[in-house]
């Protein structure tokens, strides 16, 4: 990326090396900076290219849930006599009622997609922004931009940019402009931003409010008390509708639930409650986490912000108690309302300074002739292309302690080969990547079955249906049947938020997956296996008296499982047979 024809040598003295010397890219990035117009057709084609990667997917993943009580909200007739839905009420944010006129127009799907766009586009205009705030440097803002094209994973496993519409991500970049507000000293209309995106996704608002304070209490003389009380009786104001249904419904609930938490996290969110575990995904994720950080403060020694390097920094140590809060939670004391908060994706925050700062250290130790064109190019591609923070951190380390050029050309490029093709084959093995725009549903065997359910079948049926199926690019049941089915193993995703709501989902997934549940140890790919040999290991008998128990009019089967029932619907890898003359 850095290219320069006129440099052999590691090491050159800063007097011998000049600005002219690499003259595109920095006055391409001048251009950038100086022209609105060609900044925003960046930050278009920045958006595009990452939506063209990662891709786009309707109503799976988290989706899975909020499209269905979208349509609830949308359609109350729908689902009755579902307590699954009762759980919409848990999510306290307003964002997904602004596409209920839009779902009953029947144009749902564009208008997300185009929001989706929005979000992806903003994200990029605020990385830039809050890249030039810090360091003031066009090249440094350029590559900020160019390295987020790409995911890359800290923490928990989430990206900066996911691959459908959700609050958080649209929130995303709102967060990112308070936070520049913040670091110009706009202390008060910072905090009147966040208290309006509180209104759309509460516990993303959090971390960022977390921050502000950590960095107001040990700022206090800078910040000053009346931007803090100010500050803080607008982010009430502006955050009031949603701390009105918040605490009209409920109230902070700090008790310890063992035994619910054990379950949500065994079944299928260990990943957000534990740093360490047995299994690989977790701990790469971890590793990932841990690079971003020590990227980071690697960074912050050789090159910090020159005005706001206490203030990241405080903002950074924020999110480490926040995540050392997660640790003893998960450990020691798994209170309700902090399980509920989910507070480990804080880590998005630590991702996005740390590459924003290890992208100005990049160009900085090149512009100051610290480093050669060489070792900057392969740092570069190190820090750009590859998924995992890690990856990085290692060819950094390469060109720190390794001498002789030639062997950390060698070592670095066989070291970025070899992780680059370990991280391939992490995505391949845990199907973590399927590019691929679907501005609708992508129109699978599951989806056709779920299109003649709905078609076909009276609202109030109930469907016995594999309990195992959905995934991120996979979609659940009542995504788009629209018809409730006894139980799935999705359905701890919102469990996590209403621990009464365990009560009532055990017992019918033990129906549906018998003796699976106990065996879960928190390898969701595992759970998956698991749940799916205990729904076939159901004889005919066995399903009829679910059915009577749940009164569950239909059966779907993934083929070659096979019954004596009547045949309703039947594509190339789903049947779905009518047990309602067996009740």
């Amino acid at each position: 990326m850095f290219a320069r024809s006129d440099y052999n040598h590691p090491f050159h003295t800063p007097d011998s090396l000049t600005l002219s010397e690499i003259p595109v890219l920095k006055s391409f990035a001048d251009r950038l900076a100086n022209s609105t117009r060609q900044r925003q057709l960046l930050f278009l084609i920045a958006a595009l290219f990452t939506i063209a990667f990662i891709g786009y997917h309707f109503g799976t993943f988290d989706q899975a849930i909020h499209i269905p009580f979208l349509k609830k909200y949308a359609d109350p007739s729908l689902f009755p006599n579902d307590q699954f839905f009762n759980l919409r009420y848990q999510h306290y944010s307003f964002f997904w009622f602004f596409f209920i006129p839009f779902y009953r127009l029947g144009i749902l799907e564009p208008v997300m997609f185009v929001a989706y766009v929005f979000a992806v586009y903003f994200t990029f205009w605020a990385l830039w922004t809050l890249a030039e705030q810090l360091f003031h440097n066009s090249l440094t803002s350029l590559l900020t931009v160019v390295a987020f094209c790409l995911p890359h994973i800290g923490f928990a496993g989430f990206p900066v940019f996911e691959f459908s519409l959700l609050n958080r991500t649209f929130v995303l970049p709102f967060l990112l402009w308070a936070i520049i507000l913040f670091l110009r000293r706009r202390y008060r209309l910072a905090f009147a931003l966040i208290g309006v995106m509180y209104n759309l996704h509460v516990v993303s608002v959090n971390f960022v409010i977390a921050m502000f304070l950590f960095d107001c209490v040990l700022e206090f003389r800078r910040v000053g008390w009346r931007n803090v009380v100010f500050g803080l009786m607008l982010f009430v104001v502006c955050a009031l509708p949603v701390l009105m249904w918040k605490f009209g419904t409920s109230h902070a609930d700090l008790t310890a639930r063992r035994e619910w938490f054990e379950i949500i996290a065994r079944g299928t969110l260990y990943n957000l409650f534990f740093l360490i575990a047995p299994y690989p995904h977790i701990l790469f994720i971890t590793a990932s986490g841990l690079s971003a950080l020590a990227l980071f403060f690697i960074a912050r020694q050789r090159q910090p912000s020159p005005e706001h390097d206490r203030t990241l920094t405080n903002f950074v140590y924020a999110a480490l108690i926040i995540l050392g809060v997660q640790v003893i939670t998960a450990q020691w004391y798994p209170a309700t309302l902090i399980v509920q908060s989910q507070i480990i994706r804080a880590g998005v925050f630590i991702l996005i300074f740390a590459y924003i700062y290890f992208a100005h250290y990049i160009v900085s130790r090149y512009q100051t002739g610290e480093t050669g064109s060489q070792d900057s190019g392969v740092l570069a591609a190190a820090f750009v292309l590859s998924p995992l923070p890690p990856i990085a951190l290692v060819v950094w380390g390469i060109g720190k302690f390794v001498g002789s050029l030639k062997w950390r050309m060698a070592l670095a490029a066989g070291s970025l080969a070899v992780l680059f093709i370990g991280s391939v084959a992490l995505v391949v093995q845990y199907r973590i990547w399927y590019p691929g725009i679907y501005v609708w549903a992508h129109k699978t065997a599951w989806y056709d079955a779920q299109i003649w359910a709905r078609d076909n079948t009276a609202r109030d049926a109930v469907f016995i249906t594999p309990p195992q199926i959905w995934w991120l690019y996979e979609s659940d049941w009542r995504v788009f049947s629209e018809r409730s089915t006894v139980g799935t193993l999705s359905e701890l995703l919102e469990a996590a938020f209403a621990p009464e709501y365990v009560d009532y989902w055990k017992p019918r997934f033990e129906a549906v997956a018998p003796g699976a549940l106990a065996r879960f140890q928190g390898n969701f790919f595992e759970n998956l296996d698991l749940t799916a040999q205990a729904y076939y290991s159901l004889s005919s008998a066995d399903l009829l008296r679910v059915a009577h128990t749940y009164t569950a009019s239909y059966l779907v089967v993934e083929k070659p499982h096979w019954h004596e029932f009547p045949v309703v619907y039947e594509n190339a890898e789903f049947i779905i047979y009518d047990l309602r003359s067996f009740k």
